[in-house]
């Protein structure tokens, strides 16, 4: 009985933490607190008069001025000029939801203007379809890979990114939520079972193994979380909160690649138990040789998944690069290509050890089933 319900007691333990963490961790602080400005929903019910004219700097976008009246979530309806630019360009029609962002300090007219569209009805939508979409492919399974994925958002969410900010260690706090994050997946997808148990520990080891890399590759490349874009905003924080700014990459680093590194334990442990049920006289070494073969031919996909993921969201930045002449010497000593290999590289290495951990694990378990079945 209770192997049935194993699942859903540690996800009530998992979520009592997360919640215990929420609570004690509130977000006090702020860069910025102006008690004038508030950003409003609201909905735009006139378009009066419009004077726009397509931009000459981007295609398809323009540039001008519309007054509209919004009415905002509080009831109270507003008339006033929305300015289009190049950089800034907000076209609204009847209907368009959007929030107001209102300046109404005391005793001074109030200003307002369109801060953006109001985005909250598409995502809570698409996240919808894409939760339907899971559920209705995967069946029961696709319905636990809904229920896995809103607990690791409530893991990061509620629990990893309030504590960082509160000033507890990044380092701890991130392995503490890969674990969580790792069993709730596995065990929800595959049950409470001793190839689960291998695809964890094989999961667990191997981020603990990137994270030995991490330190050997940053050092060599002499890159800590003060190299990030935001490290001179995120200095005022810490002094407030005792943000440990220095961590921050790791833990980044980490999350982004725990997915990987959990597919690979998982397909690995999950042939090599098949190989093992249909094929009962093998040995432990061969076994262990099968996993070898099989993760050398995921480790490259993976690979290359980790290194395309990181790079991809860095084409703006290189085309910035590019245009502002950078040397070939100066972008391979620059900080952003220092973050992007420390990145590529760690996510790869934890993935690459995965594959003889999940191996040795597997063929450690197969070992001992047959010890036990000759006795």
């Amino acid at each position: 009985m209770l192997k049935r319900f194993f699942p859903l007691i540690m996800i009530a333990v998992i979520l009592i933490g997360v919640f215990a963490v929420w609570i004690t961790n509130p977000i006090n602080f702020e860069l910025y607190n102006n008690e004038s400005i508030s950003y409003v929903r609201g909905k735009v019910i006139a378009v009066h008069n419009e004077e726009l004219e397509p931009s000459t700097d981007l295609p398809g976008r323009n540039v001008g001025r519309q007054n509209i009246t919004v009415r905002l979530s509080d009831k109270r309806e507003i008339t006033f000029d929305n300015i289009l630019s190049s950089t800034h360009s907000i076209e609204v029609d009847v209907g368009t939801r959007v929030v107001v962002k209102c300046d109404e300090p005391e005793g001074i007219t109030p200003g307002y203007s369109l801060y953006n569209y109001d985005r909250s009805v598409g995502i809570i939508t698409a996240f919808v379809i894409f939760i339907a979409v899971i559920c209705l492919v995967g069946k029961l399974k696709g319905l636990y890979s809904a229920i896995a994925l809103v607990v690791s958002i409530l893991i990061i969410g509620a629990g990893l990114i309030p504590a960082v900010f509160n000033g507890y260690s990044p380092v701890i706090v991130t392995l503490i939520s890969c674990m969580a994050i790792s069993a709730v997946t596995l065990i929800l997808l595959n049950g409470f079972s001793a190839k689960t148990g291998a695809a964890i520990f094989s999961t667990l080891i191997g981020l603990g193994a990137s994270a030995i890399l991490y330190a050997v590759v940053a050092g060599l490349l002499t890159v800590t979380g003060y190299n990030l874009e935001d490290t001179e905003t995120m200095i005022l924080i810490s002094r407030e909160t005792g943000l440990r700014i220095g961590d921050i990459l790791f833990s980044s680093i980490l999350l982004a690649s725990l997915g990987a590194v959990m597919d690979t334990a998982m397909s690995i442990a999950s042939a090599l138990f098949e190989i093992a049920e249909t094929k009962k006289d093998i040995t432990p070494k061969e076994l262990y040789a099968s996993g070898m073969n099989i993760g050398r031919d995921m480790i490259g996909t993976m690979c290359q998944t980790l290194v395309l993921a990181f790079t991809g969201g860095a084409v703006s930045s290189i085309i910035l690069m590019l245009a502002y002449g950078t040397s070939f010497h100066r972008f391979l000593s620059s900080d952003f290509l220092a973050l992007e290999i420390l990145q590529a590289l760690t996510g790869s290495f934890a993935v690459i050890l995965t594959v003889p951990i999940t191996a040795y694990f597997c063929a450690s378990l197969h070992k001992n089933n047959k010890k036990s079945s000759h006795r």
